[in-house]
């Protein structure tokens, strides 16, 4: 075998392999399938964002979302049982009802009038956003406008009088809004420090 049979020779050339020139655009083709494959990730998606946030796998949002049936606003059968209300609660008691305490339920104060909003956990409970209103009264917290985010770093107070009337405006405003959503089951004692 001569040396030149043994080793092949390779010829450089000035073209390239692969060249733009030569590139043919293919037109991108949607089956079907491909169309149902997307849209089934997107509700895949939705639902697992929907049971992260709300912890449920679908939420529909319901057009008559501001009536709330009589039955949701009664007193839940715990409080019944318990005592004839309305209850009255000293700042101790309520505190049991935090969310974090061996209690099941959630109480919230505002202006002396209490709330359970156990139904709220989600928003009120142990890794909810306003956990911090719970077992006590922040009447005060109530007071700043509501997309005041500085709010949750301030401590809770129930003492008003140093509120102009638009600040205890908002405070009324967020009365009724609790009452039209939350059961009302009863009141902090008058003689409570940090009063009204």
């Amino acid at each position: 075998m001569s040396r030149e049979q043994g080793h092949s020779t390779y010829k450089k050339t000035d073209e390239s392999i692969y060249s733009a020139e030569n590139e043919v655009e293919t037109p991108i083709k949607f089956s079907a399938l491909d169309i149902l494959r997307i849209l089934g990730g997107l509700v895949l998606l939705y639902s697992v964002c929907c049971k992260f946030f709300s912890g449920k796998w679908f939420f529909l949002v319901s057009r008559s979302t501001s009536v709330i049936p009589d039955d949701l606003l009664s007193i839940p059968e715990y409080w019944l049982q318990r005592n004839a209300t309305p209850i009255t609660f000293t700042f101790d008691e309520l505190s049991q009802y935090n969310g974090e305490s061996d209690s099941e339920r959630i109480l919230l104060s505002i202006k002396g009038h209490i709330f359970d909003v156990t139904r709220g956990s989600r928003f009120y409970g142990k890794w909810g956003a306003y956990k911090k209103f719970t077992g006590t009264d922040c009447s005060k917290l109530f007071s700043y406008p509501q997309w005041d985010m500085s709010v949750l770093g301030k401590k809770c107070s129930s003492d008003l009088s140093d509120c102009t009337a638009t600040e205890l405006a908002r405070v009324d405003s967020w009365l009724q809004f609790f009452r039209k959503k939350y059961p009302e089951i009863g009141y902090l004692r008058r003689s409570e420090p940090n009063r009204y």
